[in-house]
Formats: structure tokens, sequence, C-alpha cells
């Protein structure tokens, strides 16, 4: 992915005592509750902002799969194409595989059919096996995240000129798409650069965005979800920089992430030789961070050879891979396991 110089953010969470609902529902057994809540984003005036989605959709299916086929993925109890919605974006999480090193892994899915998912990736080929257990939540959309008419009060456009308004970056494979909104008569909505229809393009939850906030003001505005408790893969691009939600709403730090188990460190305290952890640092750059393998060592430290091991994880985050592309595993808090 491209890089974006002189971005920062200030990000400020807030956790609403978490409410449960009814959040997911399997097949064959009633519905069980998940914890939710709100976080608040700050986007400063001026500036990239990055964010990442810390809350999500609520789980709407899990089950078990008793068919694995390439990337056809069945489970007879569910039929798919009664339950998703055409056209839409839906994440698919493995919680509960018999290769442990699939735990964790999501894919996103937008085709299906009766009671088959199609997966981009051969997840069988990586050990995927009948009766291993998966959950499906649908992705997190522009107009989700934002509102459907900018109800987020983002600054708008009153003409079809990108130039004028806030703009969200969203990554891609080739770099980034960017998305503004329009308050022109008749036509308001959420539209591409190229003014195509935005409002529905998917945020797949371990992906963080730009905000480049052009209003004359910081911006507050909240976000509502449910809270996800189980890890997530993150699959890092070899060589670049990788713009990541970093999944959990409080409790992470560099420490707990997990991240170390997947990252490259570095033996010598040589961070030209890690993967690196950046982060935003509320004043217009960035922090960056890097995982110590040291015998007796094992620990974060920032480039000023502080141990950083209690940073705490901002909602956006980018690591530069330094190695070819990997899956890199985010663990949640260990208090979240009372949730």
């Amino acid at each position: 992915m491209k890089k974006i110089t002189n971005i920062s953010t200030l990000f400020n969470i807030v956790l609403a005592g978490l409410l449960l609902s009814s959040a997911a529902v399997h097949a064959q057994t009633p519905d069980y509750s998940r914890p939710f809540g709100y976080v608040k984003h700050t986007l400063k005036a001026g500036q990239f902002n990055l964010i990442g989605l810390t809350l999500h959709k609520p789980v709407i299916i899990s089950g078990a799969f008793e068919k694995v086929a390439m990337t056809t993925l069945t489970d007879n109890d569910v039929d798919f194409g009664a339950r998703l919605t055409a056209g839409k974006t839906y994440i698919l999480e493995i919680t509960g595989a018999a290769e442990q090193s699939l735990n964790g892994a999501v894919q996103q899915v937008t085709t299906w059919s009766g009671n088959t998912l199609t997966t981009p990736d051969e997840l069988g080929s990586d050990g995927l096996g009948v009766g291993d257990k998966y959950q499906l939540r649908a992705a997190v959309t522009i107009a989700d995240l934002f509102g459907a008419s900018n109800e987020a009060g983002l600054a708008a456009t009153s003409k079809y000129s990108i130039n004028e308004a806030d703009v969200v970056y969203i990554p891609n494979a080739k770099g980034f798409d960017r998305v503004f909104y329009s308050s022109a008569a008749g036509e308001e909505g959420w539209y591409t650069s190229d003014f195509m229809p935005a409002g529905n393009i998917p945020i797949p939850y371990m992906d963080a965005v730009l905000v480049l906030r052009r209003g004359v003001a910081d911006l507050d505005f909240v976000v509502f979800g449910s809270v996800k408790l189980t890890v997530t893969s993150l699959a890092l691009t070899g060589g670049d920089f990788n713009y990541i939600s970093t999944i959990f709403p409080v409790g992470s730090t560099l420490g707990n992430s997990g991240l170390e188990t997947s990252l490259r460190g570095t033996s010598d305290k040589n961070p030209n030789l890690a993967d690196l952890v950046y982060m935003p640092d509320g004043a217009g750059g960035f922090n960056a961070y890097y995982y110590s393998n040291a015998e007796g060592d094992l620990k974060w430290y920032g480039l000023d050879g502080k141990d950083a091991s209690n940073i705490p994880m901002q909602s956006g985050i980018v690591i530069y891979r330094r190695g070819t592309a990997k899956n890199a595993v985010i663990t949640p808090p260990a208090s979240y396991s009372d949730l």
C-alpha cells in the first residue's frame, strides 16, 4: 500500500457499560448475547487521521462446515441464500479449527448459494476441515461508519469537487479508494473520486482508514457496535506499509497484543532489522516500535530505546512488514475472557 506522510490522529475511546444484546444466531440454537459499546473518535482539523474499526457488526450466523472443497464451504444447516443479502460483503471468521493456525483467519465473502459460501482463498489447503467452526458478520460500509446522510458531520461539497470535502481513504490492493460526501441538491450521498456511488463500499474491520479532515475545527463522531472476543489474523503485505485495525476497543497494549508471535523481531535492538509498528502520536506524526527477541529481553521498544510494552494500542496502526507476506495474529486482552 502507498505510504502517506504527515498523518496524525487523536483517538479518544469510551466504552459504554457493556450492554448485552442479542447479537448472533446459530441455525439450530437460541440467540446468544455479545457485549456492545461505543467508541468516540476525534478527527483533527487540517490533517490525516488514522481510524480503525474496534467495534463491529453483530454475528448473524455461526455453525460448522460439513464439506470443504477448494473455495467452496458447505454448512447444510444454513440456507445462506435466504439469510444473506445480495450485494453485501460479509466477513467469515474461523473460530474453531483443528488446525490451530487457522483460528482467527478471516475471509471477505461476496458469493454464496444455498448451503455454500465461496471464499477468495482455498482454506482447505491451509488445513480447514469438516467440523471446523465459523461465524459470519456483515462488513461495515461507509454509510454505516459515517451515516448514510453524513450524520457524522464530515465537511461536504456542494458540487462534484473532492478538493473541497473531507476525504476518506480506504486501503485497496493498489493504494487507496478516495470517498467524499456531496451535499449538492438532488445528488446527496457518498461518492468515489471518480463520482461513482460509494455509500455501500465495505470497510473490512481488519483495515484502518485515513480521514483527511479539511474542516476548520476538530470533529468528534461516535461508533456503536459489538465487541469481538476472539483472535484475528491480519494479512500483511510484504515489504510495505499495512494500515491495520487493532480490532479490540479497550485494554490492548503492545505487550498483550500478541503481534510479537507473528512479526519479525531483532536480537540486537536494531530496529532496521525488525518489522515496525507505527502509532499516531497525536501531534502530526508517528511513534515507531519494534520487538526484541534477544534472550532474556523479550519486550517491545520504542526507537528511543525505552520499554514500550505498556503502550496502549490505538484504533488504527501501520505495520511495516520487512519480510514476505505474513498473517499476523492479534489477540484480545485477557480480561475479555470474562465478557
